[in-house]
């Protein structure tokens, strides 16, 4: 391959899908042959790369004509499938997980593989039905069916075998133990390195180049809804009450068949065997072994625990059993339920929400009783449910109303020069020697320090025509027109509302909850966190986005925690300090006029706060003996 293309210039050529070409692997400069699957765009291509097995998506550059002495020679790489297992969650689709895992144990392994075809079966299965055997890091031989099937990552499923009568309907029987030992058995052995040449020997003979389509396995589905009687009144017996109100009737027509058809599944449905571990989901449809050991069809309405919730389709009632009790097949998916809800008509629940009491006195009017049903309004309840609950529409996401912009940080505050002595508030305290600052007024500064207003100190306040309270204020009275957050990425600007229900500007800190959505936020102008919901989040305007974040993190010095400290409560959060220390430092600064010093702005800022000109904060720390000076 790299003789014939390693100089070959580009050409356009018109490609379409299952067309044979030379493919170019830009990122490791090799040329595989491969088949066109799809074309992606006018310039890309998905393409099958058939000597390794792998596909992935090139330009059309980096495709060749594929020469005619290149395609007589047969794939190198075989298509596998492990047999006995099946996907888990009653899905005949492998999940994420799995194939993640299995790309993971045997990518690069070197296994050895045992065809599984029966004697006198027809060798061309397609793909060809395998067991895979390799090397676990303790050189122990394992199953990678049974690997998948421990790791919780698949079912074991029980091979079939056809049986060749033409007079019969198409059946199955279970393959007798004692029969699988007569299996005929081929073993490769191989390297699954994609990037090594691949090579196998095959003891009987080749497999030439086939595709024979294997019918796939049949879904679960669902059970049919139930047929309304084409009549306007008719007569029926109510089989259950709901809780929320819903009458489920029988009609007298078709207690013949549902008698039938019960009869039946009792007759051919004596047991299905020990069911493997398997996975429910909402609205599956099942049967059921009820509380009186008969079998039901019926439908999953909710998995609680190791029990689940279900609804017997041809009586309606509902019942909690265990999980062993319901098996992932279909009984006679052809015939409609029998049971059909029903509602009265132009009547509704005191509160909109049916009390108990009305439910008892419902159950004890009609509950097996026979009744006429007079069909007023006819409701699509199938209809009904897959539009409202399980319809999910993305064209609003689309909108570009709701796209939120990536807006760059706050613009940070800075403190002045070491040295100088400025005025400050205290916003949020941390710990005893952790808190947020923000630099009081100007004018206040300048007063102590003894500054005139031209001074160059570094500090960088609100001289713009509109202050920053004042334009939140005036945000404040329009909030709700805003377009709520979408973009939860941390240090993302927003606007968030306060337990008082204005609206201060935040930033993003991380995801806290996902059900309900809850997000931890830091008001940036004082320092305090909080968990919100995301109603309660809103896209910021750019306009607030130009005043720098006043809360500014600094570190106190000239104290540390004290060295015998024993018997207090700690502060969850930063264990060194004491829960009597922290509120004894909220009481040294809440209400008073500060001034702070800094000591060094890097890698952190560090200052120091008084209380006056001489007088240290920390030291009635120290006095109370909830600290040690540190010099």
């Amino acid at each position: 391959m790299v003789a014939a293309y390693e100089d070959s210039k580009w050409e356009p050529v018109k490609w379409g899908n299952d067309m044979h070409c030379a493919v170019r692997i830009p990122d490791k400069n090799q040329w595989q042959r491969g088949q066109i699957i799809r074309m992606v765009t006018d310039t890309l291509v998905e393409v099958l790369l058939y000597d390794v097995g792998v596909e992935l998506v090139v330009n059309i550059t980096c495709l060749r004509e594929l020469q005619e002495n290149l395609r007589t020679m047969g794939r190198l790489s075989l298509e596998c499938s492990l047999v006995d297992i099946r996907p888990t969650g009653g899905s005949d689709k492998w999940t994420a997980t799995a194939c993640d895992c299995l790309s993971l144990y045997l990518t690069g392994a070197v296994a050895t593989i045992i065809l599984q075809v029966c004697s006198g079966e027809n060798n061309t299965t397609w793909p060809l039905p395998v067991k895979i055997f390799c090397r676990d890091e303790k050189g122990e031989r394992v199953d990678v069916s049974k690997y998948l099937i421990k790791k919780g990552l698949a079912l074991r499923e029980r091979r079939i075998k056809k049986l060749n009568n033409s007079h019969s309907s198409e059946k199955s029987l279970e393959i007798p133990p004692e029969q699988e030992d007569s299996m005929v058995t081929k073993c490769i052995k191989t390297n699954f390195d994609p990037d090594k040449k691949a090579a196998a020997v095959i003891s009987e003979h080749k497999v030439s180049e086939f595709k024979q389509k294997i019918p796939e396995p049949r879904t679960t589905g669902c059970y049919k809804p139930p047929a309304i009687p084409n009549m306007k009144v008719f007569e029926a017996t109510v089989s259950c009450i709901g809780d929320d109100g819903t009458i489920f009737v029988v009609p007298k027509l078709s207690e013949f068949e549902l008698t039938k058809m019960m009869n039946e599944i009792q007759s051919n449905l004596k047991c299905l065997g020990l069911l493997e571990p398997y996975f429910w989901k909402k609205g599956e449809a099942c049967a059921v072994r009820g509380s009186d050991t008969i079998w039901y069809r019926g439908k999953v309405m909710e998995v609680v625990g190791g029990s689940i919730k279900v609804q017997y389709l041809d009586h309606g009632f509902t019942e909690k059993i265990p999980q062993c009790h319901l098996y992932p097949i279909l009984l006679y998916p052809d015939i409609p339920q029998f049971c059909i809800p029903c509602q009265l008509y132009n009547t509704k629940s005191v509160g909109n929400v049916w009390q108990p009491d009305a439910i008892e006195l419902l159950q004890e009017l009609l509950s097996k009783r026979e009744v006429e049903i007079h069909i007023m309004k006819l409701t699509d309840y199938d209809k009904k449910y897959e539009d409202e609950r399980w319809e999910i529409r993305f064209e609003e996401l689309l909108l570009s109303e709701t796209e939120t912009p990536v807006l760059p940080p706050y613009l940070p505050s800075s403190l002045p020069p070491p040295e100088e002595l400025y005025a400050v508030q205290v916003k949020h305290v941390v710990s005893p020697n952790e808190v947020y600052i923000c630099l009081d007024s100007v004018e206040s500064c300048n007063l102590f320090n003894q500054h005139s207003d031209t001074d160059d100190s570094g500090v960088s306040w609100e001289s713009e025509s509109e202050s920053l309270n004042e334009a939140l204020r005036r945000f404040n009275k329009n909030v709700e027109t805003f377009p709520p957050l979408t973009d939860f990425r941390t240090e993302m600007p927003c606007l968030a509302e306060y337990d008082d229900g204005l609206w201060y500007r935040a930033k993003i800190v991380s995801v806290k909850d996902f059900n309900p959505l809850a997000v931890l936020v830091q008001f940036v102008d004082y320092g305090s966190t909080e968990k919100l919901t995301i109603n309660r989040l809103r896209q910021i305007p750019l306009h607030l986005m130009q005043y720098p974040a006043r809360a500014i993190k600094v570190l106190l010095a000239g104290f540390k925690p004290p060295l015998r400290d024993p018997g207090k409560t700690r502060i969850p959060y930063c264990p060194k300090w004491s829960m009597e220390a922290l509120w004894a430092m909220i009481d040294c600064l809440q209400g008073k006029q500060l001034y702070a010093s800094s000591m060094a702005q890097a890698p952190e800022q560090i200052v120091t706060l008084y209380e006056d000109e001489q007088y240290p904060v920390h030291m009635s720390l120290v006095e109370m003996g909830l600290a040690d000076r540190d010099e």
